[in-house]
């Protein structure tokens, strides 16, 4: 009897501890949801990660490393954004699975990669269809890219802000490209997009899907005789070592967009997100214009460099791209038309 009540006695005494490690657990599980879910008060460090394929010396990587300091700056060194450039966190579409997924917190990302998430992008990758840098204000900085922004929360993805990559020109080691003719039969490195490659099948060239990273090897190979980028994209990536022409076609217009994760996000105070917000609304009018005084300056070094520029009449490469635009542009006819009606 005696050893029956002792073992009941030691199975008591261990309920009740754990019992009572089971209760401190709950607390502490409660503390940490608490501070994950941003209810922490306002001296709470936070540290943020973005990611983006592009060179930090080129405008979307100086004003990312500002719009850090400005976080930092404004929120007295509490929010720290770390900035990763040329790749380093991994190619585009793999920076886009992590951000959905929580592993990273924010990326920069081109639209037409965007496109293999929410589709109706597709729309913006049409030739041709933004006419100017006001015309790209109108459409990116007001409703329809509002709109956008929000509709990739369907895709697990908070959208952030859209910056400009500019407008796309061609370069080639053969020839100057004084008109569409000349773009026959050139061999022309494109994103993997069927509507870019569509694009360049209709105005006579050989499109060849290729990385970004393989493509400036490609060219110093000969395996392929050219490529389409921005002029500043062009200038810092050494393009003139291995093509010396550049026709200013400015086919498309290029966005990037800011993503954020949303798992990240909910769990940042209300404060901090408006700080957030703020910060990004004045990088996204400053991008633009560092963007534009780039590329200006970008087709001058190039010049300097050796590249020949040339500025084809764009009416017969607009004309030559038509079925692409009627071809794929069926499905987005409202909002082509939305598109078209801010030209003006």
């Amino acid at each position: 009897r005696r050893l029956s009540f002792t073992l009941i006695n030691e199975i008591i005494n261990k309920h009740e501890v754990y019992m009572k490690l089971k209760l401190l657990c709950g607390a502490l599980a409660l503390c940490s949801a608490a501070l994950l879910s941003g209810c922490d008060n306002s001296d709470k460090v936070v540290t943020l990660r973005i990611a983006q394929a592009s060179a930090a010396d080129g405008a979307i990587g100086i004003s990312l490393d500002k719009f850090a300091q400005d976080v930092y700056e404004k929120s007295n060194g509490r929010i720290k954004v770390l900035t990763f450039h040329n790749g380093q966190l991994g190619s585009e579409r793999e920076n886009i699975e992590s951000v959905q997924m929580g592993d990273l917190d924010m990326a920069v990302v081109n639209q037409s990669v965007l496109i293999n998430f929410l589709p109706e992008l597709a729309a913006f990758d049409l030739p041709y269809t933004i006419t100017s840098t006001d015309h790209a204000d109108k459409v990116f900085l007001g409703d329809i890219g509002k709109e956008y922004l929000q509709k990739l929360e369907a895709v697990r993805l908070k959208g952030f802000s859209i910056w400009e990559s500019g407008f796309r020109n061609l370069t080639n080691s053969k020839r100057d490209v004084n008109s569409v003719e000349d773009v026959q039969g050139l061999r022309i490195r494109v994103m993997e997009n069927k509507i870019h490659q569509e694009l360049w099948m209709a105005l006579g060239a050989d499109p060849v899907p290729m990385s970004w990273s393989d493509a400036y090897t490609g060219m110093q190979q000969g395996a392929i005789d050219g490529q389409e980028n921005p002029a500043t994209v062009i200038d810092k990536n050494n393009v003139v070592e291995v093509n010396k022409h550049m026709a200013v076609t400015e086919h498309c217009y290029s966005t990037v967009f800011i993503l954020f994760s949303p798992k990240i996000w909910d769990r940042l105070s209300k404060e901090d997100q408006d700080l957030l917000n703020s910060c990004m609304r004045k990088a996204e009018v400053d991008e633009r214009a560092l963007s534009r005084q780039m590329d200006k300056e970008a087709i001058l070094t190039l010049e300097s460099k050796g590249m020949v520029v040339t500025y084809p009449d764009k009416k017969p490469f607009i004309e030559k791209s038509a079925p692409v635009r009627e071809q794929y542009g069926a499905t987005f006819k409202t909002l082509l038309d939305r598109i078209a009606s801010l030209a003006n």
